[in-house]
C-alpha cells in the first residue's frame, strides 16, 4: 500500500512511523523541515495533571503507554523527563481553589497531592519566596518536542519511509470523488491513501477540495536561557495558567481577578505562565498567547514584555540568567479540544486540531495508520468526526479549554 503523509509534526511523523512499521510504502512531505510545526511552542509538557476529559484523556493515556515503548525503539533519545509536574499558588484565595482542584483530580482517580511552599521551593529553586503551595502529580512528564519529532522521522526512515523536506503541497489530486495524490512543488505524487497532518496549515489544504476545517491558530511564545545547573525538577505551571482551563474556572471559589495580572492587558496578550528545565540544562519560560489573523510564527515585543513581567515577579532567581533565544509557534485547536480524525472523502484522512499534541500525537499517528490500512482503529474515535458541531472563533478572540 502506497501512503502519502503531509506534515512533519508529531502527528505526521507518528503516522509515517506506524504506517511504515506496519509495512506500508510511506512518503512524508514537509514544506519546511521536520519538526518545523512542532517548534517547541510550549516547553513540551505532556500530561500535566491529565486535564483532558473523556476521549481526549483516553487518547492521552494511550500515548502515555506508547512513550516508553518509543523511547526503546526510536534511534534517537528525545529528552523524556518523567519528573512530575506542579501548579503553584501564591495567595490564600488561590490556595482554596487549588484544594478543590486536588479533590476533583483525586475523584478522577489521579494521584495528585497538595504540597507546601517549602517543598515547592525545594523542587523549583528560582521561584519566589512567598509561594504558598502547589498541586503536584508524579505522573506528569515532559519531552523535547522537536527532538522527539526528529526521532519519529528517523524511526520512520529506519522502517523504509521516505522523508522529503522542503517540498510544498500545492493541491490535492482527485479521480472522481477519491483523493489519489497531491500536486507538489516537485510535481505530482500518487498514493492509495493520503493523510493531511499539517497542523494549522491543514485548513488551507482542505479548502482546495472545498472541505471546511474548523481549526483555529493560537500563537505561543517561548524564551530560553543558556544551559544552567539543575534548578527545576518538575514541569511547572503558575496560577495565571489556570484561567485557560475549565477544570479550574468551574471550581468553587474561582475568581478571575485572582488568576490574572495587569501586565497581561498592558501587553495585549495572555500569559500561560510556565517554566521547565530540559535535560540539556536550558530553562524555558513562557507562554504569552495571542490569536493573529495570519499564520505568523514571529515572537513579538508584547510577548517578551509579558514574559519579563511574569518571571521578574515569580522567578527572581532567574533574574541574571543568560538568555539564548526566543521563538514562537502556532497551536492548532478545536472549540471542544478534541482533534479531528476523520476521512471526509475517499482516499483522504485528516488528523488536525490537536490542542494537546504532545499528549495525543503519538496515539493519533497509530490510529491514522490503522485507518489508512482499512483497519478498525483500536480506540472508538467517533467523537473526533469532522462533521460534529465545532465553532471556529474569529481571529483575535481568545480560546478557552
Amino acid at each position: 500500500m502506497k501512503v502519502l503523509v503531509v506534515g512533519g509534526g508529531i502527528v505526521g511523523c507518528a503516522t509515517a512511523y506506524y504506517a511504515a512499521r506496519n509495512g506500508a510504502d510511506v512518503t512524508l512531505l514537509e514544506r519546511e523541515h521536520v519538526s518545523f510545526g512542532a517548534s517547541g511552542r510550549n516547553p513540551g509538557f505532556v500530561w500535566l495533571h491529565c486535564r483532558n476529559p473523556g476521549l481526549a484523556l483516553e487518547i492521552s493515556l494511550a500515548s502515555r503507554a506508547l512513550y516508553p515503548e518509543l523511547a526503546d525503539e526510536l534511534p534517537d533519545e528525545f529528552g523524556f523527563r518523567p519528573n512530575g509536574g506542579l501548579i503553584y499558588f501564591t495567595t490564600p484565595e488561590q490556595g482554596a481553589v487549588f484544594e478543590a482542584f486536588v479533590d476533583e483530580r483525586r475523584r478522577d482517580g489521579l494521584d495528585v497531592d497538595l504540597i507546601d511552599g517549602a517543598e515547592v521551593r525545594r523542587l523549583v529553586q528560582p521561584i519566589r519566596d512567598d509561594v504558598l503551595g502547589a498541586s503536584f502529580c508524579a505522573l506528569d512528564a515532559q519531552i523535547d518536542t522537536p527532538r522527539f519529532v526528529r526521532a519519529l522521522a528517523a524511526g520512520a526512515r529506519a522502517h523504509g519511509a521516505v522523508v522529503r523536506e522542503g517540498v510544498s503541497v500545492t493541491g490535492l489530486l482527485r479521480d472522481g470523488d477519491r483523493v489519489v495524490g497531491v500536486e507538489t512543488s516537485e510535481g505530482a505524487m500518487y498514493a492509495d491513501a493520503v493523510t493531511i497532518a499539517a497542523g494549522v496549515w491543514a485548513r488551507s489544504l482542505l479548502a482546495m477540495i472545498d472541505v471546511e476545517l474548523p481549526v483555529g491558530a493560537e500563537r505561543l511564545q517561548v524564551l530560553a536561557t543558556e544551559p544552567l545547573p539543575p534548578l527545576i525538577e518538575p514541569v511547572v505551571y503558575g496560577p495565571l495558567a489556570t484561567k485557560q482551563y475549565s477544570l479550574s474556572r468551574d471550581l468553587p471559589g474561582y475568581d478571575a481577578a485572582q488568576f490574572t495580572a495587569p501586565y497581561e492587558d498592558e501587553a495585549e496578550v495572555e500569559l500561560l505562565l510556565l517554566v521547565s528545565q530540559r535535560t540539556t540544562g536550558e530553562v524555558l519560560l513562557g507562554c504569552p498567547m495571542d490569536y493573529p489573523a495570519e499564520l505568523d510564527q514571529h515572537p513579538t515585543f508584547a510577548g517578551l514584555a509579558a514574559i519579563v513581567h511574569g518571571f521578574e515577579a515569580d522567578f527572581p532567581g532567574l533574574r541574571h540568567a543568560p538568555i539564548a533565544r526566543m521563538w514562537a509557534g502556532l497551536l492548532p485547536y478545536t472549540s471542544d479540544t478534541l482533534p479531528i480524525i476523520d476521512s471526509p472523502v475517499p482516499g483522504l484522512v485528516v488528523a488536525a486540531g490537536h490542542v494537546y499534541g504532545n499528549s495525543a500525537g503519538p496515539m493519533t499517528g497509530k490510529l491514522v495508520a490503522q485507518l489508512m490500512a482499512g483497519q478498525e482503529p483500536e480506540l472508538e474515535i467517533g467523537e473526533c468526526r469532522l462533521d460534529r458541531r465545532l465553532d471556529l472563533q474569529a481571529a483575535g478572540t481568545a480560546a478557552r479549554w
